[in-house]
């Protein structure tokens, strides 16, 4: 699970410093850069509060009885669950701003 989400936010920063880079070379375009921030800062948001969630389940369990054990853990599942298909939603946007910033590119652009 770390080495997923340090490899989104690889791809996410990658795509921060792709958008600059793109709205310095055209300054009539500065939008897609505005919107990969605003989604870095919008998964960010999310996973630091997953983040503290998570830290609240641990320690709860450190002195749970086994039924609560059980509990927690099934709740820490479920959470589990919810994080992969956040990190998928993440993954499908980034991918559909790669495309429309591809798709924004002169033909035979600079590659």
């Amino acid at each position: 699970m770390k080495v997923r989400f340090s490899t989104l936010m690889i791809v996410a920063a990658s795509l921060a410093v792709c958008g600059a880079v793109h709205a310095a070379e055209a300054p009539a375009k500065e939008k897609p850069a505005a919107d990969v921030k605003a989604a870095m800062d919008q998964f960010s948001a999310k996973r630091d509060a997953m983040i503290k969630e998570r830290q609240a389940l641990l320690d709860q369990l450190k002195n749970a009885t086994a039924e609560q054990r059980k509990a927690i853990l099934d709740q820490m599942q479920a959470q589990q669950k919810d994080l992969l298909e956040t990190q998928r939603a993440l993954g499908r946007q980034i991918r559909d701003e790669l495309r429309k910033l591809r798709q924004s590119q002169p033909a035979g652009g600079n590659r």
